[in-house]
């Protein structure tokens, strides 16, 4: 935890270290500071939707229940655009 807390500090604009710092806030039980990393990591990197389901966890431990939705609806949303844009890039590869 350590050394991700160093490498936010010093490159604050490195989205997967927010997001891995707020995993393991999450995990460790601090649900604030998770959310704090988490949606930093978010306004980085709003598509990815990993993201927005950690940050699902971290309201609902929170009891913040109409953020964990609104978060859990946007991971949702994501997984399926992603799944259409797999699917057609497969289709539009084909010989």
């Amino acid at each position: 935890m350590a050394l991700l807390r160093e490498v936010v500090q010093a490159k604050p604009d490195y989205e997967m270290a927010r997001f891995e710092l707020g995993r393991a806030l999450l995990q460790q039980g601090d649900a604030a500071g998770a959310i704090d990393s988490l949606e930093a990591a978010r306004k980085l990197s709003p598509d990815r939707d990993a993201t927005y389901y950690q940050l699902s966890q971290a309201y609902r431990r929170l009891g913040r229940l109409p953020e964990a939705q609104q978060a859990l609806a946007a991971y949702q949303k994501l997984i399926e655009t992603n799944r259409l844009k797999r699917r057609e890039s497969l289709e539009a590869d084909k010989p």
